[in-house]
């Protein structure tokens, strides 16, 4: 898979980039921060021109969030659950109903950048919960233009050894991931047990 968007990228080059991060966006599994990588790369070898990736990239991106967001508005539960599952996503899914409930726009935010494989669960959940559809636009065209601007960026600086930036950038991203999944989970708990607790003191 991997090979075979770097080969569409390098073939049709801004173009493929839109498609990618679209398909990317609503939760197909493909390379999309490596490829924002290799896009910087090709931008600072003069193969790609700057201005281009940035806007077709961040075009793509905000419409497969904006897909995302309409299968979550207008399908069923169970349909966002069987897409998820289809996806390999379902655990995704459920940390993004967690993250999207307690925080809401700083969740749509985030999980364009800086928590990256939550954004697809974020969108469907976003939808299925009716949360504001131009709140959800606005923070995520912000967060898909500070993640494409991000990855662009170190592509460029770092045209030589994308790869190794790519797993140090992928090992940090699960890392933050799984820290705020814990930390969630830890904050329900407490607060479940104080509920509890306060029962317990008022009989």
């Amino acid at each position: 898979m991997s090979d075979a968007a770097m080969a569409f990228l390098a073939d049709y080059g801004a173009f493929a980039l839109f498609g990618i991060l679209a398909l990317g966006s609503l939760g197909v599994p493909l390379p999309s921060s490596l490829v924002l990588l290799v896009a910087g790369s090709l931008v600072a070898r003069d193969q790609l021109d700057l201005v281009s990736i940035f806007a077709w990239g961040i075009a793509g991106a905000v419409l497969g969030d904006q897909a995302g967001y309409l299968i979550g508005r207008l399908g069923s539960e169970g349909l966002a659950e069987r897409l998820a599952e289809r996806l390999h996503m379902s655990d995704t899914l459920g940390h993004a109903r967690t993250a999207t409930v307690r925080w809401g726009a700083i969740s749509v935010f985030l999980s364009r950048w800086l928590l990256s494989p939550l954004g697809p669960g974020v969108n469907i959940v976003a939808g299925m919960m009716a949360y504001s559809w131009s709140r959800f636009t606005v923070w995520g065209v912000f967060g898909e233009a500070v993640w494409v601007f991000q990855y662009v960026g170190l592509g460029i600086l770092f045209s030589r050894s994308i790869l190794a930036v790519a797993d140090i950038l992928g090992d940090l991203t699960w890392f933050l991931v799984f820290a705020v999944v814990a930390g969630l989970l830890g904050m329900k708990i407490l607060y479940e047990r104080r509920i509890v607790s306060a029962s317990l003191q008022s009989h």
